[in-house]
């Protein structure tokens, strides 16, 4: 869908939650909240509360950011390295009982996902009346490492077939959720394939999902994906998923 240039923008929305699942990476968030907090000025008098989920590092992340009635920063910390699928959901799950957040982005916290877009999910979660945005990134040799491009390009592949629609990037973790969405999702993945989960368990309920462009960067920041087992892992999940739809247990 065309987007229009962020710019002060009309937004219903009055509360959003972000998720940012850490793990090693303190050198990132400074710049990373700063930049989230000149995002926020282009929305129109939303509040938001950021939530970062320390998966265990060791040793632990100490982080603080100034708190205002516009932005807000909560730190949480798992006991070990549980997976970014956990971190996730450990954010979820404290954003939905502890605020009233209309709306969850998640996003990675090495850098790879520019809050300068956060807007541009908004509109467009806004325009399109989607329950879920995702950014999607090109696939260009060089700039996405060749393995990540044959693996996104499969489970992009597959997914869409699973789901019946198309899919632009599976993988890509930079996404909003609509609060109802979140609270309703059955989701158990700990590790990143949760990503694909919660994809799939939205089109199969037929869940409106919207893409949204964005830069593709890779920053040399190391990958907790390992290739053949995760691949191994993706392919349980599927079978597992199917499984239980085809038994009633999920719809």
């Amino acid at each position: 869908m065309a987007l229009k240039k962020a710019g002060k923008a009309s937004c219903w929305l009055s509360r959003i939650g972000i998720v940012i699942p850490v793990y090693q990476s303190l050198g990132y968030l400074p710049g990373l909240v700063k930049e989230i907090t000149g995002a926020l000025e282009t929305l129109n008098e939303v509040e938001c509360h950021v939530v970062i989920v320390d998966d265990g590092s060791s040793p632990p992340l100490k982080f603080s950011w100034p708190q205002t009635h516009w932005l807000q920063v909560t730190l949480l910390r798992h006991a070990g390295n549980f997976g970014k699928g956990q971190a996730l959901k450990t954010g979820f799950s404290w954003l939905l009982q502890n605020t009233l957040a209309e709306a969850v982005v998640t996003m990675d916290g090495d850098g790879q996902h520019p809050p300068g877009y956060i807007p541009r999910l908004v509109t467009c979660f806004q325009e399109g009346g989607y329950d879920l945005v995702i950014g999607y990134r090109k696939r260009i040799p060089g700039r996405m490492p060749f393995h990540r491009i044959i693996s996104n390009t499969l489970t992009s592949l597959f997914i869409s077939l699973l789901i019946g629609e198309p899919v632009r990037d599976s993988q890509c973790g930079f996404r909003l959720y609509d609060r109802r969405l979140l609270e309703t999702l059955p989701l158990r993945e700990q590790r990143f394939h949760l990503e694909s989960e919660a994809l799939i368990l939205a089109g199969w309920r037929r869940s409106r999902i919207g893409w949204v462009p964005i830069p593709t960067i890779y920053n040399g920041a190391p990958s907790a994906i390992r290739n053949l087992p995760d691949t191994l892992n993706f392919i349980q999940l599927i079978f597992k998923l199917l499984r239980e739809r085809t038994s009633g247990r999920i719809r």
